[in-house]
Formats: structure tokens, sequence, C-alpha cells
């Protein structure tokens, strides 16, 4: 029995976003990776990783590779998205992410690529994710009630994540006025 494909993890929908962008190979992938500005300001990978992750992507389906002869150069493996990659690619970027945790890097990083394909994108994304953050708010306002006064760890924790989740929406709120 073979061994079930993985999803791809946030990191490898940034190269299918990059790659949704225009073809290339993977020195551009590093190079684009490596400006601090974009979605490098969020992400850092070394270049041997990045390699491997394309090949992995390769092996999923998502991306296709074709060497480009080159004459004053070795050649060189271009990749781009294939129709799969594309529409994997596209239900991450519009999709919230599902954790509070997950919006430092893996939000942020949906958010890049939803300014990238419009405005209506991105407000839809924001739109989405405040959705998602009040839900948080509201599950672990009720939890919070439900503890007794003997637990109060857990409620401080409770109300220290209810915290982060009202930065949150203040932030999505900036985000919705500027974009």
């Amino acid at each position: 029995m073979s061994p079930r494909p993985q999803s791809p993890l946030t990191f490898e929908f940034v190269l299918l976003g990059l790659l949704e962008q225009r073809p290339m190979h993977g020195y551009d992938l590093f190079k684009a990776l490596d400006r601090l500005e974009g979605v490098g300001l969020v992400w850092r990978v070394k270049q041997s990783r990045l390699y491997a992750l394309l090949d992995r992507l390769e092996g999923e389906g998502l991306l296709s590779g074709k060497v480009v002869p080159s004459q004053n150069r070795p050649d060189r493996r271009e990749y781009q998205l294939t129709e799969e990659g594309h529409a994997r690619f596209e239900t991450w970027r519009a999709s919230p992410v599902g954790h509070l945790r997950d919006v430092r890097q893996e939000f942020l990083a949906r958010l890049y690529f939803a300014l990238q394909a419009g405005q209506d994108s991105a407000r839809s994304l924001v739109s989405a994710q405040r959705d998602c953050c009040r839900r948080w708010m509201d599950e672990m306002a009720a939890q919070a009630v439900l503890l007794g006064e003997d637990r109060l760890y857990e409620i401080l924790v409770l109300r220290y994540r209810i915290s982060q989740a009202g930065a949150l929406l203040e932030w999505l709120d900036v985000c919705e006025r500027q974009i």
C-alpha cells in the first residue's frame, strides 16, 4: 500500500502562489523569497529545502517542470502550476485560517496573494477571517463562563486568547479600511 499523499503545507502554497504569477525556475523562486518585501517579510527558506519542496509538489501533480536549455549557463528546470495546482491554490488563498495561532504566518501569506489577485479577493478573505475570529471569541467566552473560580489559570489563558482575537478583529478592520 502506498502512503497517502500529504496536503501541501503553507509554505508550499506560498510557492504555488509565486508560480501562479509566472513560471520560474528554482533560483528565481529563491530570490523572490529572499527579498525583504512582499511575502519575503513572512517566509524564509534555504535553497536546498526549496528544491526538495518543488520536487514534492511536482510529484503530487501540482507543478510541472520542464528543462530550459541555456547557451551560457547550465540548463535550468522551469516550473509552472498545473490545473490541479491552480485550483488548490485558489481554494487555499480564499479560505480563512482555522486557528488563531495560524494568523501570524499563514493568514498573512493568504492576504499577500489575495491582494495580488485584487481588492475584491482581499476584502472577501478579510471578511471571512473576521467571521471566523468572531466565532473563536464567542466559543472561548462560552468556555470561560463554564469554568469555576478554582480554575483560574484556564480562565486567564482563555482571556488571553480572547484578547488576541479582539486585537485581530481590530487589525482586520484596519485591513478592510486600507484595501
